[in-house]
């Protein structure tokens, strides 16, 4: 997953493009072709692209400084030293946290 908002933004005949804005919302991120679970990140526009958005708390900006970090340092061309992050649960293990989080949201009125 990479740093950042995971949103798009449709810009005319530019096509679409990632946005920009500074991520303040941490959710889940269902990818139903690998049926895996990632934590996901994204603007207050875009949050309705996670599963269960809330606002980020400490450890998720560590988790997105991290993913910064690695970002940074695989596209000045050099090899990425630091923890290797992984989806947080794959098969049918992510489709139950996916609906833990949905009932988990609709408890909290998110």
């Amino acid at each position: 997953m990479a740093a950042g908002c995971g949103g798009m933004v449709f810009r005319g005949m530019q096509g679409p493009t990632h946005c920009e804005a500074e991520p303040s919302m941490a959710g889940l991120w269902f990818a139903a072709h690998g049926r895996t679970v990632w934590l996901g990140f994204a603007c207050e526009q875009h949050s309705d692209h996670l599963i269960a958005a809330r606002p980020m708390l400490p450890r998720d900006r560590d988790v997105l400084l991290r993913r910064c970090d690695q970002r940074r340092t695989e596209l000045a061309g050099k090899r990425w030293a630091g923890e290797r992050e992984g989806p947080l649960a794959r098969g049918a293990a992510a489709e139950r946290l996916v609906q833990q989080a949905k009932t988990w949201a609709a408890r909290h009125g998110l």
